[in-house]
């Protein structure tokens, strides 16, 4: 079984390819080798050293890697090669390549967010929930979940970008997204925008029951949601596909 591999990075910290793993060297720690084939992706935070026999084999493999800052916000990543050229990512390029194409997809994804946000409000109980403000709303998010809450929900959403790396291929997205990336879209980022909503309410628990914040505690509040946020995924992608087949016909 495929499993992600989580780093969290201090001075000294190494990744090497051993044949057929990774091999990560801490100081002062023992040596912790993970087998290329039991890797879904790779997410480090914090100073790691890679050296590019790591980073080659990685993408050989197919495994995709994510960098974060000390925030908990992307930094960079690290893709695999891809040429295959996927009917959605085709439908979404046409979209973006038309005078109107970027106007549409961003009042589409505003819409996908006003509704993620107003079930989020209903969780909430708050009064007037289907037409609270999303700015407003995620205003009093800040102030709620306090600085330490904030960097959490920040590195949950890392977590769900590397899920999201993975999933979108299943779905027809060419996981290189270099053609996409030419448009200035980052489609997994948009939508684990969209899903961080669904995961605000217990990170708020989170934050009053004191959860450290690290990005293992974020993985782990992940992995206790991530069937819901699978299903919530293919929902959204759903009404992706149905708004680029409306558009594009």
């Amino acid at each position: 079984m495929m499993r992600p591999l989580y780093i969290d990075g201090v001075t000294g910290c190494r990744v090497i390819f051993d044949d057929p793993a990774l091999r990560v060297i801490v100081p002062d720690q023992a040596d912790r080798l993970f087998p290329l084939q039991r890797i879904s992706r790779v997410i480090c935070q914090g100073c790691i050293e890679w050296s590019m026999p790591a980073l080659l084999a990685c993408a050989d493999e197919g495994i995709q890697l994510l960098f974060l800052k000390s925030g908990g916000e992307i930094r960079a990543r690290w893709l695999s090669w891809s040429n295959e050229r996927q009917s959605l990512t085709q439908r979404l390029i046409d979209l973006l390549s038309r005078a109107n194409g970027p106007e549409l997809y961003a009042n589409w994804f505003l819409s996908m967010e006003k509704l993620a946000a107003r079930c989020f409000a209903r969780r909430l109980g708050l009064p007037g929930w289907r037409e609270y403000p999303v700015a407003q709303l995620r205003q009093r998010l800040k102030i709620d979940l306090g600085s330490e809450g904030w960097q959490h929900a920040q590195l949950l959403k890392s977590v769900l970008y590397g899920e999201l790396l993975i999933w979108l291929p299943e779905y027809g997205f060419g996981r290189d997204g270099e053609a996409l990336v030419s448009f200035h879209l980052d489609l997994a980022s948009d939508l684990s925008e969209l899903l961080l909503w669904d995961c605000y309410y217990p990170l708020l628990n989170a934050s009053d029951a004191g959860t450290a914040v690290s990005l293992l505690s974020a993985a782990a509040l992940f992995q206790q949601r991530s069937d819901r946020c699978y299903l919530l995924f293919r929902s959204s992608i759903n009404k992706l596909h149905q708004f680029l087949l409306k558009v594009n016909a």
